[in-house]
C-alpha cells in the first residue's frame, strides 16, 4: 500500500483510523451547526415577513387610533427583535423565541373556533402558528447544537 492509497482509504501509515473518524465527526458537526443556524435565521425572517403581511388583516377589525398604535408597536417589537436575533444580538434570540412561543400558545387553542367562524383568517393564523412553532423548534436545535460544540 503506497501513501496515496493510505490517504484515500482514511487509514494512516500506522493504522490509526480512529483519528480520521474523529476529524470526520467534527467536520460533520460543524456542518450541522451551520445548517441549524441558517434554518433558524431563515425562519426568523419568515416570521417577520409574515407578521408584516398579515398586518392589514389585523388592522381591519381594530379601533382606528388605538388599534393602529398597538399594531405598529407590536410589529415593531417583532421585527426589531427578529432582526436583532438574525444579527446575533445578546438575548435577542431567546427573546424572539419566547415571543414566538407565547404567540403559539395564544393562537393555537383558538384555531378550531376560528376555522368554524372565518376560514380565510384561520388559514393565515395557521401559517403564523406553524412558522412560529418551527422557529421555536429551530431555536432549540440551534442552541443545543451550539452548547454541544462549545463543550467539545
Amino acid at each position: 500500500m503506497n501513501a496515496r492509497e493510505t490517504a484515500d482509504s482514511g487509514i494512516g501509515l500506522h493504522g490509526d483510523a480512529l483519528q480520521s473518524t474523529a476529524l470526520q465527526i467534527h467536520s460533520d458537526s460543524a456542518t450541522v451547526n451551520a445548517l441549524s443556524e441558517r434554518v433558524f435565521k431563515i425562519l426568523v425572517l419568515v416570521v417577520c415577513g409574515w407578521s408584516l403581511i398579515e398586518a392589514p388583516l389585523e388592522l381591519n377589525g381594530a379601533d382606528a387610533h388605538a388599534g393602529l398604535l398597538a399594531l405598529l408597536l407590536s410589529k415593531l417589537l417583532v421585527v426589531g427583535t427578529g432582526l436583532a436575533a438574525v444579527a446575533k444580538a445578546r438575548f435577542a434570540r431567546g427573546t424572539f423565541a419566547f415571543l414566538c412561543g407565547a404567540s403559539v400558545l395564544a393562537i393555537a387553542p383558538a384555531l378550531p373556533m376560528e376555522f368554524n367562524h372565518a376560514f380565510a383568517i384561520a388559514i393565515f393564523s395557521s401559517i403564523e402558528c406553524f412558522s412560529k412553532a418551527a422557529c421555536v423548534l429551530a431555536f432549540a436545535v440551534a442552541s443545543s447544537r451550539d452548547k454541544l460544540s462549545r463543550e467539545r
